[in-house]
């Protein structure tokens, strides 16, 4: 007797500390590979988070084959970034959020963003600084170019647990579409010729 609950104690021990953990994707509506598919791991990476992004650029051509993972207590979560393309994306579909603001109308507090991400993607066109349809909801995320994964995780961690949140009270099948940028330095225009020759002598 003493043997059999010595040795239902032990299975109750190892059923509680073997954890099953969800794996989450987002976009959900996309195929996944773990063969054809490159996974980083944000809290592993020695990328930062300009290394990142350029790195996502290089699958510009083979979406769905690069995917940024980290950890959310017992969800794994996986996301599949997009490749900014510049013209092809209208600024009203886009959400641009960094480590602690909201880069919409005169800004938000990152405190602020389930609010922002609910009226971004339940908008259906009718405010004209918020996207179109859910369809074409966009997220993007910019932080500062040395920043490492872990400090893109927490980041990300925020996002995906608020969308999450408005998904189940929303019952809809709203996708959260994610792509990386950062600030690039755009030089100045050449000044013509006359003013450059002002500028010389002044």
């Amino acid at each position: 007797m003493k043997n059999i609950i010595y040795i239902s104690t032990l299975l109750l021990i190892f059923s509680c500390g073997k954890q099953t953990t969800e794996i989450r994707y987002y976009p959900t509506d996309r195929e996944f590979s773990n063969e054809k598919s490159e996974l980083i791991g944000l809290d592993t990476t020695k990328l930062n988070f300009i290394g990142l992004t350029n790195k996502v650029g290089t699958f510009y051509k083979d979406y769905g084959k690069l995917v940024v993972e980290f950890d959310d207590g017992n969800i794994k979560k996986r996301i599949i970034p997009y490749v900014y393309d510049g013209g092809l994306i209208k600024s009203r579909n886009v959400l641009p959020i960094t480590s602690d603001s909201i880069l919409k109308d005169y800004g938000y507090p990152i405190t602020e963003l389930k609010k922002l991400l609910k009226r971004h993607y339940l908008n259906d066109g009718k405010n004209l600084s918020y996207s179109v349809s859910t369809r074409r909801a966009l997220i993007e995320v910019t932080i500062d170019t040395s920043k490492s994964g872990k400090e893109l995780k927490e980041v990300l961690t925020k996002l995906t647990r608020s969308f999450d949140e408005i998904k189940e009270e929303v019952n809809d099948s709203i996708e959260l579409r994610i792509f990386f940028d950062y600030f690039r330095q755009i030089p100045p225009p050449p000044l013509p010729p006359k003013m450059k020759d002002e500028y010389k002598g002044g």
